[in-house]
């Protein structure tokens, strides 16, 4: 038994009806020389199997504590069975990269059983090409940004023939859910030392706040730009989602960025923010402040140990939407994304606010829940106007279950307030984007997908 971090618990403790606060993965492969149909799911099967060590996650359930004392637990599973988490799916012919996206928009809107291990999988048969896809998805309580990815690396092969992995030193052994008695009595004595870890961690925040403040010399440049105007991203979002995929050749990217002395994510941003531009210019939309992103930034150490939880902060960043030409803003978001970098490392990840760990669970979760039913967020937009999360990802091929790698499509989650989310990873030779919306806040994802083309290619052609 694991009981979740306040970083962790704080994912279920936001989710909604509508916001499910789960994360995912597109794999696309060349599907020549695997089975179908049934055999293709066996196949699926026999190959993940002798996997499941590698991802612990994949057999623990969610065991939530009465009265919300304290935060939930992760069980190993008494009743796990895999072959409930792994399904199959066809496209309807032709195929295309817009019906796949159909299709994981539909799953991304469904929410997971939070009665078994918090994850699926799907078995996609039918891309045209003579190619397949494998969708999998998970709870954002169980997994970040890179720790999601690294979910993904233990599925997968540096090889097509490659062998199974070794099995594990101890057998797997299920554990029987703790009864309510039990999980109150712990509960109760984590209590008892609740008074000294909020005193702790409000005065860990508040000296590094200080300490910020007193280096960069205002207290907006501490806390970032807090002021996201309103738009349409910005409405009540409901429980259905539209997602759209596309890549851009990563030399192309990278020689842009040779070309502007800019970082690979400032190039990023100011990619969105021509995008965004251009969309909200012609719907007649475009607010006069700049819109603002939300990005999230991995706070793990390397070698730290540990590779499933939260260990994230963020930063927000001006996109500069309010400048029609493409190489001035990139050198605005330049100026400000290297402002927001240097006061996070003042700040360290620890900063990112852990409200359990100042009220503890039972006031954070009713906090939180206050939050969601008087709209704050969607009021105050302090989740900024769009997500924007970009992971490096490897320059090398992969394989899974025996087929090769061609795309890797990560997804994150768009939350109450903010119904856009675009991340990206790099993979071979292109820099894969993957957007998410609200079905009814964007329902021309489309148009808004063309927009991003667009304003990289107008950027790509100033620089």
């Amino acid at each position: 038994m694991q009981r979740l971090t306040g970083a962790d618990a704080t994912f279920l403790y936001t989710q909604t009806p509508n916001a499910h606060m789960e994360i995912g993965a597109c794999i696309v492969v060349d599907a020549e020389a695997l089975p179908t149909g049934e055999a293709l799911l066996r196949h699926t099967l026999d190959w993940l199997q002798p996997r499941l060590h590698l991802a612990p996650m994949m057999r623990r359930r969610l065991v939530r504590v009465p009265f919300q004392l304290d935060h939930p637990v992760w069980v190993e599973d008494p009743g796990f069975d895999v072959e409930y988490h792994v399904r199959h799916v066809a496209l309807p012919a032709p195929g295309t990269f817009e019906q796949l996206g159909d299709l994981v928009g539909r799953l991304m809107s469904r929410r997971l059983d939070h009665s078994r291990p918090l994850w699926e999988l799907y078995v996609i048969e039918g891309l045209d090409g003579g190619r397949g896809a494998t969708f999998m998805k998970t709870h954002h309580a169980a997994v970040d940004g890179v720790a999601g990815f690294n979910l993904l690396a233990s599925m997968v092969d540096l090889a097509a023939a490659a062998p199974p992995p070794d099995p594990p030193d101890v057998q797997w052994e299920p554990e029987p859910i703790p009864t309510d008695v039990r999980l109150v009595a712990d509960a109760t004595a984590n209590l008892a030392r609740q008074p000294l870890r909020g005193l702790k961690a409000a005065r860990r925040l508040a000296r590094q706040v200080a300490d910020a403040r007193t280096k960069h010399g205002s207290a907006k440049v501490v806390l970032g730009e807090l002021g996201a105007p309103e738009t349409r991203f910005n409405g009540t979002i409901g429980p259905h989602r539209r997602v759209r995929y596309f890549d851009l050749p990563l030399a192309d990217v990278k020689a842009a960025k040779k070309r502007s002395g800019a970082k690979l994510n400032d190039l990023v941003l100011t990619v969105v923010g021509g995008g965004l531009r251009r969309y909200l210019e012609r719907h007649d939309e475009l607010p006069d402040a700049p819109l603002i992103a939300f990005v999230p930034i991995s706070g793990r150490v390397p070698d730290a140990g540990g590779t499933d939880g939260n260990q994230t902060s963020m930063m927000y960043v001006a996109l500069a939407t309010d400048e029609d030409d493409p190489a001035t803003r990139l050198a605005r978001i330049a100026e400000a994304s290297a402002a927001a970098k240097a006061v996070h490392a003042d700040l360290g990840p620890s900063a990112l606010v852990d409200l359990s760990a100042l009220t503890g669970p039972a006031l954070a979760a009713a906090s939180l829940r206050l939050v969601d039913t008087f709209r704050l967020l969607e009021r105050t937009r302090l989740g900024g106007n769009v997500v924007v999360s970009n992971i490096p990802g490897p320059d090398f091929p992969l394989y899974t279950a025996g087929a090769r790698i061609s795309g890797l499509f990560p997804m994150g989650p768009i939350g109450e307030g903010t119904g856009l989310n675009v991340t990206l990873l790099s993979y071979l030779d292109s820099l894969g984007f993957s957007v998410v919306a609200d079905r009814d806040l964007v329902p021309d994802l489309d148009d808004l997908v063309d927009d991003l083309r667009a304003a990289w290619k107008e950027l790509d052609s100033c620089l």
